[in-house]
């Protein structure tokens, strides 16, 4: 494989890390993902995902995908209110990322 300095990417991440109150109420926040209504055209926006960490079902993260330069840093409105909306359920850490360096892969061509 082909490895190179991956400097046209621009995505930043944002991190909302859930730890859930309690085992029995873990489903509770996953519903509550499946019935958020994201305005369609939100500017840069590429993608909201939920994570559930492999070994503790009530840790679960909400990443938030956007692409390109966008008119803040940091936190965004929308991942405050995220963070807000999602805190009944457990304790919350919202983090907000910018990449510093990476790496494509391409395969070898033959």
């Amino acid at each position: 494989m082909f490895f190179r300095w991956k400097d046209n990417i621009m995505d930043r991440l944002e991190i909302i890390h859930l730890r859930g109150h309690s085992h029995r109420e873990k489903k509770d926040p996953i519903v509550a993902f499946r019935q958020l209504s994201v305005p369609r055209r939100i500017n840069n926006l590429k993608e909201i995902s939920l994570f559930q960490d492999h070994a503790l079902e009530n840790d679960l993260k909400i990443i938030i995908r956007w692409q390109g330069c966008t008119e803040h840093t940091g936190k965004s409105p929308l991942g405050l209110q995220l963070a807000a909306a999602f805190s009944e359920f457990g304790q919350i850490r919202h983090t907000a990322w910018e990449p510093v360096m990476g790496y494509l892969t391409q395969k070898a061509k033959s």
